[in-house]
């Protein structure tokens, strides 16, 4: 069973999605050691060296992923799948863990906001803070999107009418992201952001050309 509205707006939420996450990434472009826990002082002082970058890139994270948590919900309510029980636990796996990411992704802006600068050992302190609450949220996040992108793609199945590549994209991109969940604690995981993030925003295009178009899941629902 499936809803063609809620296809319809699952394919713009997850739209808005890959590009408030993109946007996100592009305005930390000269801010060095994002996201990496070996060196948050020189993330900090990238931020405050580009503090309109710094704020915008965290707005475009907060919006890109409430869209993904949004896209998580509508995809759920629109597919037919092999197996549905998977299915919405896989989505509530990644909407769950957008929503945390979205909260985290806060904590650059307020950093940069109200700490102008961490000239005092408190001040340091609270920058080393609120940047390792937007990690350790990232973290959880990449987390439950691994698990939720790999539910989400073996439940689907042939019943869904999507094309076998996009769910294996999906498990590929699901796979690709568990490993960077240990990014709170490992630079070498937190670089494999730039496979796994390509891979997942690569798999919500594909969900939204192959998948969705037009509000239509596939073949089996119509």
């Amino acid at each position: 069973m499936s809803d063609p509205s809620a296809a319809r707006a699952a394919r713009w939420t997850g739209l808005a999605a890959v590009a408030g996450n993109v946007l996100g990434v592009a305005f930390l472009w000269e801010v060095p050691e994002p996201y990496r826990p070996g060196n948050l002082s020189a993330w900090w002082e990238g931020l405050v060296a580009h503090p309109v970058e710094a704020q915008l890139s965290a707005a475009s994270f907060v919006v890109g992923l409430a869209m993904l948590a949004a896209f998580a919900v509508l995809l759920a309510a629109s597919v037919p799948a092999a197996r549905r029980g998977w299915l919405v636990a896989g989505a509530a796996l990644v909407a769950v863990g957008a929503a945390v990411n979205a909260a985290g992704s806060a904590a650059p802006l307020a950093a940069v906001r109200f700490l102008a600068s961490p000239a005092t050992a408190e001040g340091a302190a609270a920058a080393r803070a609120l940047l390792g609450l937007a990690l350790a949220t990232d973290a959880a996040f990449n987390l439950l999107l691994g698990l939720g992108l790999v539910a989400v793609n073996l439940a689907l199945g042939a019943a869904s009418g999507w094309p076998a590549w996009v769910r294996a994209l999906g498990v590929a991109a699901g796979a690709a992201s568990l490993p960077v969940a240990g990014q709170v604690a490992s630079d070498a995981l937190a670089k494999l952001l730039a496979v796994s993030g390509p891979l997942w925003l690569a798999w919500i295009l594909a969900a939204a050309a192959a998948g969705l178009w037009a509000g239509r899941p596939g073949p089996a629902a119509r």
